[in-house]
C-alpha cells in the first residue's frame, strides 16, 4: 500500500489549521458577546435609573402609556415589576412577563450583575433592585430579542467567512505542499533519466537544505554501488585472464596425454597437467577469497560467524608454522618461531588471520633458498599484536616495497605465482582494521599488525 506524502502533508496541515480556525472564530464570537452583554447591561441599567425614585403611580403614569411591542417583534420593549418587601404585587407594567417574587436574588452581590430568564419561551435580561428606603422590589426586564439576532448575525458572520476560508484554503495549503515538494520530483526524474551504469554522484547545488541529507546519502549509496561492481567487474577480469592460462596449460598436457604412445611421456604430461589444476584450484581459491574481502567491506568481520573478541594469535600462529615446518626441512629450510612474553589475545576471525599468516609464510618459503632461514615472530606493539615473517630469500628493490601486495603484481625474482597471497593478507590486515608492511633488512621482512580491539565501522 503506496502512501502519499503530499496527501499526508495536507492532511496534516488541514487537522492542524481547522481546529485553530474553529478556536479563533468560538474565541472571536464569545469575546463579542461578553461586549454586547455588557452594553446591552449598560443599557438596561441606563433605561432602569430614572424609573428607580418614582412611586407606583408615577410608574403607571410612565409605562402604562408606552407604545407595546411584543416581546418577540422587532421593537424595544421594557417591563417592569414592583413588589413589597413581603412579596406583595405592587405594580406590572402592561408588557412584563410572569417574573415570580420568588425568582429575587437572595445574594447581595447577585443585585449587582444583570440575569438572563426565560418567560413564556423567551428570554428576557432582567435587573433586581431592592429599595429598602421604599419597602418594595422593583425588577427591570428587557426581551433579549436584540442581543439573540445579533448573536446569531455575528455567528453567521464569523461561521461563513471560516467556511469560505477552508473551502479557498485547501486547494491553496495543496498547492503550497506540491510546490514545496518539487525539489523531490525533480530529484526523482533526475534519477529516473540516469542509465543504469550511471553512477555519478548527484549535484547537490539548488538542493534545498531538507534534501541535501537525502541526496547524500544517494550519492554514498552511488559510491558504495560503484565500489562493488568495480569489485565484481575486477573480480570476473582477473578470473578470466589469470585461470585462462593454467587451464590452457592443463589442456595442451592432456592433448599430449592423449596423442603419446609411451607410458612414461603420458605420465609426466598428465602430471603436468594436474599440477596445472592445482594451481588453477589455488588460483580460484584466492580469487573467491579476495572477492569475499572486497564484498560489502562496510558489514565488519565481527559480525560474521567465528568471530572471536579473545583470539589467541600466538597459537594461531605455532598451528600454521608448525603446518609448513616439515615440508620446509624437507627443502632444507629452518623455521623458527619466537613468542615475547607480553603477547595478548587480538579482536579477529581465525579462519582469515590464518589465511593471511599461512600466504605469508608461503611467499617466504617460496623465495628463500635451500639453508635459508625464515624467522617468525610474535610480539606486542603500540598499536595491538604484530606477526613478523623475515625471509633470507633474494628481498625486493627498495623502490618495489611500495607495490608488494598489489593485485596480479609480480615484482624481480619473486615473479612466480598469481600474486595474489599478499594482496590477501593486506585485505585481511584493513578489514581487522590492522596493516601490512615490509621491509628489505637480509631478505623481506613482512609485518601484519593487527589490533586487539575490534575496529569501527565507517562509512565511506
Amino acid at each position: 500500500m503506496t502512501h502519499s506524502l503530499r496527501a499526508r502533508l495536507v492532511r496534516s496541515l488541514l487537522v492542524v489549521l481547522l481546529p485553530v480556525w474553529v478556536a479563533m472564530a468560538a474565541w472571536t464570537y464569545w469575546s463579542v458577546i461578553e461586549e454586547v452583554d455588557e452594553i446591552y447591561d449598560q443599557q438596561l441599567m441606563e433605561v432602569a435609573l430614572p424609573l428607580l425614585p418614582q412611586s407606583v403611580s408615577a410608574l403607571h403614569e410612565s409605562l402604562d402609556d408606552m407604545p407595546i411591542d411584543e416581546p418577540d417583534g422587532e421593537g424595544v420593549d421594557l417591563a417592569v415589576l414592583a413588589w413589597s418587601a413581603q412579596g406583595a404585587p405592587l405594580y406590572r407594567s402592561p408588557t412584563a412577563p410572569p417574573l415570580s417574587f420568588a425568582a429575587r436574588p437572595r445574594d447581595p452581590a447577585g443585585l449587582r450583575v444583570a440575569r438572563t430568564v426565560t418567560l413564556n419561551g423567551h428570554d428576557w435580561r432582567v435587573w433586581w433592585f431592592e429599595q429598602a428606603q421604599m419597602g418594595r422590589w422593583l425588577a427591570v426586564l428587557k426581551p433579549m430579542n436584540e442581543r439573540n439576532e445579533l448573536a446569531r448575525a455575528m455567528a453567521l458572520g464569523l461561521g461563513l467567512p471560516t467556511l469560505a476560508t477552508v473551502l479557498l484554503l485547501t486547494p491553496v495549503v495543496r498547492w503550497v505542499v506540491r510546490r514545496g515538494l518539487k525539489p523531490l520530483h525533480q530529484l526523482g526524474r533526475q534519477i529516473a533519466q540516469r542509465r543504469a551504469v550511471d553512477l555519478t554522484p548527484v549535484s547537490e547545488a539548488g538542493q534545498p537544505s531538507e534534501t541535501v541529507p537525502l541526496v547524500q546519502e544517494i550519492n554514498a549509496l552511488m559510491t558504495r554501488l560503484a565500489r562493488t561492481l568495480s569489485a565484481e567487474r575486477r573480480f570476473t577480469g582477473d578470473a578470466s585472464h589469470e585461470l585462462r592460462t593454467p587451464l590452457a596449460a592443463c589442456r595442451a598436457q592432456i592433448e599430449v596425454a592423449r596423442g603419446a604412445g609411451d607410458a612414461d611421456v603420458r605420465g609426466v604430461a598428465l602430471g603436468h597437467a594436474l599440477q596445472a589444476l592445482d594451481r588453477a584450484t589455488r588460483l580460484t581459491d584466492e580469487l573467491l577469497a579476495l572477492a569475499r574481502l572486497d564484498h560489502d567491506t562496510e558489514a565488519p568481520l565481527s559480525a560474521t560467524p567465528g568471530w572471536q573478541a579473545q583470539l589467541d594469535l600466538a597459537a594461531l600462529v605455532q598451528d600454521r608454522v608448525a603446518a609448513v615446518a616439515v615440508p620446509a626441512l624437507a627443502r632444507g629450510l629452518e623455521v623458527s618461531l619466537q613468542v615475547s612474553d607480553d603477547a595478548a589475545p587480538v579482536a579477529g576471525h581465525p579462519d582469515w588471520i590464518a589465511m593471511a599468516v599461512d600466504n605469508l609464510l608461503s611467499n617466504a618459503l617460496k623465495y628463500t633458498p635451500a639453508g635459508g632461514q625464515v624467522r617468525v615472530a610474535v610480539a606486542s606493539v603500540e598499536r595491538g599484536m604484530a606477526v613478523v615473517v623475515h625471509d633470507t630469500g633474494p628481498g625486493v628493490r627498495p623502490e618495489d616495497l611500495p607495490k608488494l601486495g598489489d593485485r596480479f603484481d609480480r615484482l624481480g625474482a619473486r615473479g612466480e605465482g598469481a600474486g595474489l597471497g599478499l594482496s590477501i593478507a593486506r585485505q585481511v590486515a584493513a578489514r581487522h582494521g590492522g596493516s601490512l608492511s615490509f621491509a628489505v633488512d637480509g631478505g623481506l621482512r613482512a609485518t601484519l599488525i593487527l589490533p586487539t580491539q575490534a575496529p569501527a565501522v565507517t562509512r565511506s
